[in-house]
C-alpha cells in the first residue's frame, strides 16, 4: 500500500490489536503455542484465543477462545483451558491428527497448568470454595421469616482485612486455592493439598510479586516444589513483614506432605527445579521494608541448603519470569535497560549475557517488558515476544546462542495501513550535576522539525515502571491528532539502576520530581515545540506527578490527572492491599507518630490551592488501586478553590480502564477536548476568578 493511502492510527485501532502473549515453544522446537488478545467489538471487552505456529513450514492452527497453552513433554499434545458455558474444561489438543478432547470439566477456573515429567498427570490449581464467615450468632433473628423476593439484599458481613484485588471485578469469594492433579488416562483428579492457604489465585499477587501459583514438578516425578506462603496464625497488629514473607516448599505427590526447604526473611517469587534436579532457583530479595527493592535471581541446592543471590552487575531489576536452560549451567531471565526490554543468560558462577534487547512493550501505552513471557526448547531455542518503533509484539524465535530467528506471527499487519509517527529517543538534562533521563519524542509523521507543535507531557505509571520506544498506540493516536507527545523516565524508572530507583525511597512524590520541569526546558529547547502550549497528563503515578506538578508550577496550558492517588491517608485505608502500602511506601500507618504530617506534605491534595491550571479528572468506578474517591475529592477541591475542571467516572471499569476498550476510547476524546478548550496558558497576570 502506497504512503498515500495510509491513514494515522485513529482510537478505533484498539477493536484491530491483536496483541500475543504466553509464547510456550514445544520441547522439540518444532512449534510455538501462544495467546492472541483482541477486543470483542459487540461485547466492548476482551477475549482471548490459543494459536500454534509450526516453526517450520509456517502452517497455522487456530484453536478458539481459551488460555494457558502447555505443551505434554513428548510434544505431542497441548493443553489449554476454555470457557465452557458457566464452568471451564482443559482441553488437549494433538498436534499430528489436529483433534481434541476434554480432560477436565470443572466449575471453578484452572490455573498453572503443569504436566508431570512423564506426561501421566497435569497439575493445576483451583480454588476450593467454602462458607463465608458468619457473625458471632448464627441464630436468626425473629424478624427474618419476614423476608421476600424483593427486599434488598442483607448487609454483606467479612472479618477479612484483604477484601478486594486491583483487576477482579466484585469482592474476593471465600475458599483457599490448592494443587491438584489429574490422571489423563483416567481422568481422576486429587487434590494434593489442603489447609487455609493459598497455592495460587488473586490473593497472592501483591505489586510486582506473585507469592504462589508456580508448580515445578521434580524430574522423577516424586515432588512438586512451590514458593507460596503458609503463615502462622497472627493475633493483635499486623506485622507488615508477613504481608511478602514466603519460602520454597516441597509437597510429596504420594501424600502431600509438605517439607519447608527455606526459611527466607522476605518474598520468593516463580521457584523452579532445574531439568537435572540439582538445583531450585528463585526470583525475590532479603526484606527491608523499603519502597522498592530489587529482586534479585537466587539459587541453592535442591534439598534445601544455602541460598546464592546471583545479582545482576548493574543491580537491574530481574523481572519474576524465570526458565533453567536445558542443560542446567543456567537461567533465562528479563531484564530492563535504558528503555529496552532485554533476554539475558545467567549462570550459575553469576556471569550474565544479554542475548537480545528487543522485548516488546506495551501497545497500549508505552511500558517496556510489561506483562511478556518467553519459553526454551530441549535445544536452547526461545520463543518470546519481540516489539519495535513501528510494529506491535509479534512471536519470534532466537537461536540457542542468541542469534535473532524467525518472526512466526503477523499480530501487526492491520499497521500496513497505517502511518506510524516516529519516535526519537532523547536524553534530557536535568539538575546541576550533569544528570540525564531517558526520553522519547513522538511528532507527527511528515512534520517538519522546526514546525511548532502542541506539546503533550505523558508520565508513566508504577512509579516503578519505565516507557519504551516500542510502538504504542496511546501516544501515537495522540500525534495523529497534531501533537508531539514527550515521554520520560524520571527517577524511579526501571532500567537505570538501583540508585537511580532509590531515588524515590519514602519520597514519592517529592521536590526533586520537580526536576521533570527541567526536562521539559530542555525538550523544548530543541525546537519545533510552542512554549505556549504545552500539556501535561499522568496515570496512576503519572496521574501523582501530573497532580504534583500543577500544584507547584503554572507551567502547563492545561493538564488530565489519571487514576491517580491524591491523599495519602484515605488512599492506603481504601486501597486493595492495606497490609503491603502504608508499611513499605510509606514509613508506618497514618496514626503513628510524625505519620499525619508526612502523609499529607506527599499528597497532591494540600496543594490543591495553589492550582491554577485547567485540570480534568478520570478514574474508574471499581479501581480498587487508586478508588474512585481519590479523584472524587481532588476534583471537588478543585472546584470550591475555583479551578476550571471536569471529573469523568468511568463505570465497571478498573485500574487502568482494563476491562472495555470503549473507556480507552472516550477517555483519548475527553482528554483532547480538555486540551483543544484550554490550548495555551492564560496571559501573564490572568487569576483564578
Amino acid at each position: 500500500m502506497s504512503e498515500t493511502q495510509r491513514t494515522a492510527v485513529q482510537p478505533q485501532d484498539h477493536f484491530a490489536l491483536t496483541l500475543p502473549s504466553d509464547p510456550q515453544i514445544s520441547p522439540d522446537g518444532g512449534h510455538v503455542a501462544y495467546v492472541r488478545t483482541r477486543a470483542d467489538l459487540q461485547a466492548d471487552g476482551w477475549f482471548t484465543e490459543v494459536c500454534v505456529v509450526n516453526t517450520s513450514s509456517g502452517a497455522r492452527h487456530e484453536l478458539g477462545k481459551g488460555s494457558q497453552p502447555r505443551w505434554a513433554p513428548d510434544g505431542a499434545s497441548l493443553a489449554f483451558v476454555r470457557s465452557a458455558g458457566a464452568g471451564y474444561i482443559i482441553e488437549r489438543w494433538h498436534r499430528d491428527s489436529a483433534t481434541r478432547d476434554v480432560l477436565l470439566a470443572s466449575a471453578q477456573g484452572p490455573s498453572g497448568l503443569d504436566w508431570s515429567p512423564d506426561g501421566a498427570q497435569l497439575a493445576f490449581i483451583r480454588r476450593v470454595p467454602s462458607a463465608p464467615a458468619a457473625p458471632a450468632t448464627s441464630d436468626a433473628p425473629a424478624w427474618e421469616h419476614l423476608r421476600t423476593p424483593q427486599w434488598s439484599k442483607p448487609g454483606v458481613y467479612t472479618e477479612k482485612l484483604v477484601r478486594r484485588v486491583e483487576g477482579i471485578d466484585a469482592d474476593l469469594p471465600e475458599g483457599h486455592h490448592h494443587i491438584f492433579l489429574l490422571t489423563v488416562a483416567d481422568g481422576t483428579v486429587r487434590q494434593l493439598t489442603s489447609g487455609p492457604f493459598d497455592h495460587g489465585g488473586p490473593r497472592v499477587e501483591v505489586t510486582k510479586m506473585s507469592l504462589a501459583g508456580r508448580i515445578s514438578w521434580a524430574p522423577d516425578g516424586r515432588h512438586i516444589v512451590m514458593s507460596m506462603q503458609r503463615p502462622a496464625a497472627q493475633e493483635g497488629p499486623l506485622d507488615p513483614k508477613t504481608t511478602i514473607a514466603a519460602n520454597v516448599y516441597e509437597f510429596d505427590v504420594a501424600d502431600g506432605s509438605v517439607r519447608p526447604l527455606t526459611d527466607w526473611a522476605g518474598p520468593v517469587c516463580h521457584a523452579t527445579i532445574s531439568p537435572d534436579g540439582q538445583w531450585i532457583a528463585f526470583v525475590g530479595f532479603r526484606n527491608q521494608r523499603r519502597s522498592f527493592h530489587t529482586n534479585l535471581i537466587h539459587v541453592m541446592p535442591r534439598n534445601g541448603g544455602e541460598v546464592k543471590a546471583l545479582p545482576h552487575p548493574d543491580r537491574m531489576e530481574v523481572h519474576p519470569h524465570i526458565q533453567w536452560l536445558p542443560d542446567s549451567s543456567g537461567l533465562l531471565a528479563l531484564v530492563p535497560h535504558e528503555g529496552d526490554g532485554c533476554l539475558v543468560r545467567v549462570g550459575l558462577d553469576g556471569q550474565w549475557t544479554t542475548l537480545a534487547r528487543d522485548i516488546g512493550g506495551s501497545a497500549a501505552t508505552g511500558y517496556v517488558m510489561y506483562q511478556k513471557g518467553f519459553s526454551v526448547a530441549r535445544d536452547g531455542s526461545v520463543a518470546y515476544l519481540r516489539g519495535s518503533t513501528a510494529r506491535t509484539d509479534e512471536v519470534a524465535l532466537l537461536a540457542p546462542g542468541g542469534t535473532a530467528g524467525e518472526v512466526l506471527t503477523n499480530e501487526s499487519a492491520w499497521l500496513d495501513e497505517r502511518t506510524v509517527a516516529p519516535i526519537a529517543t532523547v536524553w534530557l538534562p536535568v539538575g546541576s550535576s550533569g544528570a540525564k533521563w531517558q526520553s522519547w519524542l513522538v511528532r507527527p509523521a511528515g512534520v517538519p522539525a522546526d514546525e511548532q507543535l502542541p506539546m503533550i507531557l505523558w508520565l508513566h505509571g508504577g512509579p516503578y515502571l519505565a516507557w519504551c520506544p516500542h510502538l504504542a498506540i496511546l501516544p501515537q493516536i495522540w500525534a495523529a491528532r497534531g501533537y508531539a507527545v514527550l515521554m520520560i523516565n524520571p527517577r524511579g524508572s526501571l532500567g537505570y539502576g538501583e540508585a537511580f530507583i532509590d531515588e524515590l525511597q519514602h519520597d514519592f512524590p517529592g521536590a526533586d520530581d520537580l526536576r521533570i520541569l527541567e526536562a521539559v526546558d530542555a525538550a523544548v529547547a530543541r525546537g519545533g515545540i510552542d512554549t505556549q502550549r504545552i500539556q501535561v497528563a499522568g496515570e496512576s503515578a503519572g496521574g501523582v506527578l501530573t497532580a504534583w506538578l500543577i500544584g507547584h508550577s503554572q507551567r502547563f496550558a492545561s493538564a488530565a490527572v489519571i487514576y491517580g492517588v491524591l491523599d495519602w491517608t484515605s488512599q492506603v485505608l481504601t486501597v486493595d492491599r492495606p497490609d503491603y502500602f502504608p508499611f513499605y511506601w510509606l514509613p508506618g500507618a497514618p496514626w503513628e507518630p510524625g505519620m499525619h504530617e508526612a502523609y499529607w506534605r506527599r499528597s497532591p491534595l494540600s496543594l490543591v490551592d495553589q492550582v491554577r491550571t485547567p485540570a480534568i479528572v478520570l478514574c474508574g468506578e471499581r479501581d480498587w488501586r487508586t478508588p474512585v474517591s481519590q479523584s472524587e475529592m481532588y476534583y471537588t477541591a478543585l472546584k470550591l478553590c475555583g479551578v476550571d475542571a471536569a471529573l469523568v467516572r468511568y463505570p465497571d471499569d478498573n485500574h487502568s480502564l482494563e476491562w472495555h476498550p470503549s473507556h480507552w476510547l472516550d477517555l483519548i476524546e475527553q482528554v483532547d477536548r480538555w486540551f483543544r478548550r484550554h490550548p495555551r496558558l492564560p496571559p501573564e497576570g490572568d487569576t483564578l476568578a
